[in-house]
């Protein structure tokens, strides 16, 4: 779906930001309770002056939502929630040489942030992403909207994983089995290493890896889900591995290169599309490799136009049977290449926060900053003023409390 009255906006952080690792948390929430897609932008134009002295370009971020409406309400919100400044700018069109688009390395199911590491989800990743992309002339797209569909599969990763399986299986089994899942279907402690899954269709023994993975897809589950679309923009596939090495990354999963494209017929800034989960090109399309040939091996068969057995017997460089058994390896070939399996992005609230959110290091990072405004700044000078104007005084009270008078200091012992 293309969105054309969408609006954009620029977030830009305050000196006196006191930022945290993860700061777009609540908002990604909010905008999952509106079910709208939307585009966040990291922009990092390439140093300029040409040489060791030039003045290193600002990192700016830009916001893209549905429409003005959403644009004034989440504006409000992220001016609520965060110490930012909420302008009205959008990025400049700027034309790439090169596209990288992005997807993830393994089932969606498995996240890209370890939830069982707290200590890592402290560090901002978002600093390492805006240093490895300052002063290279890139930039970071990443389209969102929330998809609460996507638990399905979800499910069907973990109901897999306990029952041993390398694919879904039926319908039934795999909802008589959600409901141990879900509610008490670990079974035994998973702390002991051969513990065995109770439930109705469960009776074998989960390795530990396997529960573990059950158990961040069952963090993943509780959260709330965006289907995401992330691609990277630039003049250098190098500058490109720089950005794509700082994504965040987890044992679980993470992101990889889908393909790059060279002079993409797009500019970052083109028309907002819904990102896909590409649930026809993984279930329909990824299989015309190997279906379509086949169908044309039995239809020339039965047409008389091929027959193997000649390939053994006469066979001859110029025969209809290797021509036709050539066109089907390059049509499989073609297939197989146009229509790859793709694993799709959705990430939860605690992943895409890692990605889309103001770093914290403000001070060190070359960082477009807000306007503090002038009522706060007023109100800091007062402030000082007054612990200034308060301090001579309470220093002569301290010091009349302490210090001995210079009467008592040279009285002299009475004799009795």
């Amino acid at each position: 779906m293309d969105l054309v009255n969408s609006c954009w906006v620029e977030v830009r952080p305050l000196i006196t930001s006191e930022l945290e690792a993860a700061n777009f948390a609540p908002v990604l929430d909010t905008l999952h309770s509106l079910g709208q897609s939307f585009r966040f932008f990291i922009v990092a134009p390439k140093d300029g002056g040409g040489g060791g002295g030039g003045e290193r370009a600002l990192v700016r971020f830009f916001f893209e939502f549905f429409d003005e409406r959403s644009c004034v309400q989440m504006s409000n919100v992220m001016r609520v929630l965060m110490d930012v400044e909420v302008v009205s700018s959008d990025p400049s069109k700027h034309q790439y040489l090169f596209c990288a688009d992005l997807a993830m390395a393994k089932n969606y199911a498995l996240p890209i942030v370890f939830n069982g590491q707290r200590q890592e989800l402290m560090v901002n990743l978002i600093d390492r992403l805006v240093a490895s992309a300052s002063g290279l002339g890139t930039c970071i797209e990443i389209v969102a909207k929330a998809d609460p569909n996507a638990a399905l599969d979800i499910q069907k990763f973990a109901y897999n994983k306990l029952s041993n399986k390398s694919s879904s299986g039926a319908g039934a089994i795999l909802f008589d089995s959600l409901s141990d899942f879900l509610g008490a279907g670990i079974g035994k402690d998973p702390k002991n290493e051969g513990s065995t899954v109770k439930g109705g269709r469960f009776g074998q023994k989960v390795d530990a890896w396997s529960r573990e993975l059950v158990k961040q897809a069952e963090l993943k589950l509780a959260s709330n889900l965006f289907t995401c679309q992330i691609r990277i923009w630039s003049n250098s596939q190098q500058n490109i591995q720089a950005v794509k090495k700082a994504m965040p990354a987890a044992p679980t999963n993470r992101l990889k290169t889908f393909k790059t494209t060279k002079k993409p017929q797009q500019h970052p800034t083109a028309t907002l599309r819904s990102p896909s989960r590409y649930v026809v090109q993984n279930t329909v399309l990824c299989r015309l490799w190997w279906a379509v040939p086949l169908g044309l091996l039995l239809l020339t068969g039965l047409l008389g136009l091929f027959n193997p057995l000649k390939l053994v017997t006469s066979f001859s460089m110029f025969s209809v049977d290797l021509s036709v058994l050539v066109l089907v390896v390059f049509l499989a070939f073609g297939f197989l290449v146009v229509f790859r399996k793709r694993q799709p992005i959705v990430l939860s609230t605690q992943e895409l926060a890692q990605i889309i959110g103001l770093p914290t290091a403000i001070e060190k990072l070359p960082v477009a900053l807000g306007k503090v405004p002038i009522a706060r700044m007023q109100l800091g000078h007062e402030q000082t003023q007054e612990q200034t104007n308060k301090t001579p005084q309470a220093d002569k009270e301290q010091q009349n409390n302490t210090i001995p008078t210079q009467s008592s200091r040279h009285r002299l012992p009475t004799t009795s």
